[in-house]
């Protein structure tokens, strides 16, 4: 009796372990807050994170974790979306564009998130679909069928994958299918920036999509009942951070939790990356922190206008001895806002300018720095037309520096 009394208390403990241990990896709105009140940017548990804008198009700040790779599941579908947008750009597809559903699309999602799509019929959905699909329900048999629609097959899609994430510099990062499900591929927080960044600053429209919690997917073309998709972003669905609008969850059994988000507050917008959170909780909490940091500590700020003078410089054989010059263009940079008074400016003239001259001609540079980092460059140009000066002016002038009056 005993022995069987001993049973039943171990039985009893490890139950409570296992509903403990599902509590606690179940999102809490309340644990969330608390973990975020408590929570400070250089104090963030995960694995890594970055911070980005999309207007500069530029990672602005990252862990020392951040190029650490890692496995981050559903995330990895964010390139799968990135180059859906890019094929509607470009006019290679539409919204409503219809691709057919393989056999390959529906048996890759059986067991896993997915709208239940019919590769036996040949269902066809169309391109708008599919993306709702993907955003809201992390659909794997929908992000399939636009990997082959667009690349004729989903290994042709991958390399497209493969391609893009060499051409954004996202240097660690490897893709093995279009879906996140394969675990041999990786990517990391700093990667995840580059990619989430410039998808927002080129097709901003993607927040039409990430933003939506919930839908019905109906199955028209096989005439079979609807598709309830429900959103696993807790920053929207569960109304965390509901400002937020976008883009992406995701997590691995052996890396954790994972998400691309981002936010904006209608003059700039702020993208963030977890990587490798204890739970839900601790994703949405920490990555609420990086948004808000984002739009309070860094400003993406124009700090020279093209038309701005810059000095005079001399000109041979001119009218006048001297020529006005200009910056030939904008310069706008995203910085920590108390970093602006930092900035320096270093101006190179690199060539002799000789009348006549014209208006637009570029002679230099003006080398933007701060702390000896520097930060951009734009072209210094003349900003006016000089004649030559005539023969008598240039004549006096040789005079008097022969007797050294000039």
């Amino acid at each position: 009796m005993k022995k069987f009394i001993c049973v039943l208390l171990i039985i009893a403990t490890l139950n409570t372990f296992v509903l403990s241990s599902a509590v606690n990896a179940a999102f809490s709105k309340t644990q969330a807050t608390e973990i975020y009140r408590n929570t400070k940017i250089e104090e963030i548990k995960s694995k890594a994170y970055a911070i980005g804008n999309a207007e500069a198009n530029q990672v602005v700040q990252v862990s020392d974790t951040a190029n650490d790779k890692i496995r981050v599941g559903n995330v990895m579908k964010l390139m799968t979306l990135y180059l859906t947008f890019e094929a509607i750009a470009e006019g290679r597809i539409t919204l409503e564009t219809k691709m057919e559903v393989s056999v390959a699309a529906q048996e890759i999602s059986a067991g896993k998130a997915r709208v239940f799509l019919n590769g036996y019929k040949h269902e066809k959905i169309t391109v708008k679909e599919a993306l709702e699909a993907v955003c809201i329900a992390s659909a794997n048999d929908a992000a399939y069928v636009l990997a082959e629609g667009i690349g004729g097959s989903e290994q042709n899609f991958v390399q497209m994958m493969n391609e893009k994430a060499a051409e954004l510099k996202m240097s660690n990062t490897t893709y093995t299918d279009s879906t996140g499900i394969k675990t041999d591929q990786y990517t990391t927080a700093k990667d995840l920036a580059i990619l989430g960044c410039d998808i927002l600053n080129k097709y901003p429209e993607i927040t039409e999509y990430t933003k939506l919690t919930y839908g019905k997917f109906q199955h028209t073309s096989t005439g079979e009942g609807e598709t309830e998709m429900v959103s696993s972003n807790n920053l929207t669905r569960g109304k965390f951070y509901p400002e937020s609008d976008g883009l992406i969850v995701g997590s691995n059994a052996e890396d954790g939790f994972a998400m691309v988000a981002t936010v904006s507050d209608g003059t700039t917008r702020s993208v963030a990356v977890i990587a490798g959170a204890a739970d839900e909780n601790y994703r949405a909490a920490e990555i609420k922190k990086l948004l808000e940091y984002g739009l309070v500590g860094f400003e993406y700020r124009k700090i020279e206008t093209a038309g701005t003078f810059i000095r005079k410089i001399n000109i041979k054989d001119g009218k006048s001895k001297k020529i006005k010059t200009e910056a030939a263009e904008d310069f706008s940079v995203l910085l920590n806002k108390n970093d602006f008074d930092k900035v320096e400016k270093k101006v190179e003239i690199t060539k002799t300018i000789k009348a006549p001259a014209k208006k637009g001609e570029i002679v230099g540079e003006v080398i933007y720095m701060i702390d000896g980092e520097e930060l951009g460059r734009v072209g210094i140009a003349l900003s006016e037309d000089m004649e030559k000066a005539s023969w008598f002016t240039l004549l006096v002038r040789r005079i008097l520096a022969f007797f050294g009056l000039e």
